[in-house]
């Protein structure tokens, strides 16, 4: 049934008369759609810091299966760390808040060409402790650049009875750190430059 049989007459030129309503209508409705999946998509979710395990601080000297040993040291909320596998090492700078810690990493790759290749980002690391069999863990996720996910897992298991060595261009000076204590004697303005 059409509009003129309903009694409806649409005015020359408008929309109902020349078909044109619909197609318009379901264009703008799906562009609208398409840029609010687009603004979502771009929104990462939030990461939100829980209240740290019993027993738990970031220092440590621990195992990551993809990153090798690290070794980090917490002071206050500050963290820094290292870690080293084969032919990459690199560095972590982080704030760690409840069993959260989010940090800037910044890594170099020896290559072939005995040239080395940096890349940095961030990432994000949450402080566990297994219930079946106490281990200590860190679980967490890498990003490039300015993203803090979406790089990768970065997971470690925390070694029991060994303190973390930090190397003197990481430390400020000293060559190990005490589980939550002074990190070197290094003052928070030389801590925000371990890059």
């Amino acid at each position: 049934m059409c509009d003129k049989d309903r009694g409806l007459v649409a005015a020359p030129g408008t929309a109902r008369q020349n078909g044109f309503g619909r197609a318009a209508a379901w264009l703008l409705v799906s562009t609208l759609l398409a840029l609010s999946a687009a603004a979502c998509a771009k929104k990462p979710p939030e990461i939100v810091a829980g209240k740290m395990p019993e027993g738990g601080n970031f220092s440590g000297v621990y195992h990551s299966p993809q990153y090798g040993e690290m070794n980090m040291v917490q002071n206050g909320s500050a963290v820094i760390g290292e870690y080293k596998q084969e032919m990459r090492t690199g560095k972590i700078q982080g704030e760690a808040s409840g069993d959260l810690m989010k940090f800037e990493w910044i890594e170099r790759k020896a290559l072939v060409s005995n040239r080395a290749q940096e890349t940095r980002g961030h990432g994000y690391f949450r402080y566990v402790v297994d219930p079946g069999n106490g281990d200590h863990i860190l679980k967490g996720e890498w990003g490039l650049g300015d993203a803090q996910l979406g790089g990768g897992p970065w997971n470690a298991y925390k070694a029991k009875g060994k303190e973390p060595k930090l190397s003197q261009e990481t430390s400020g000076g000293e060559s190990s750190g005490s589980e939550g204590g002074d990190s070197g004697g290094e003052s928070s303005e030389e801590s925000d430059e371990l890059f």
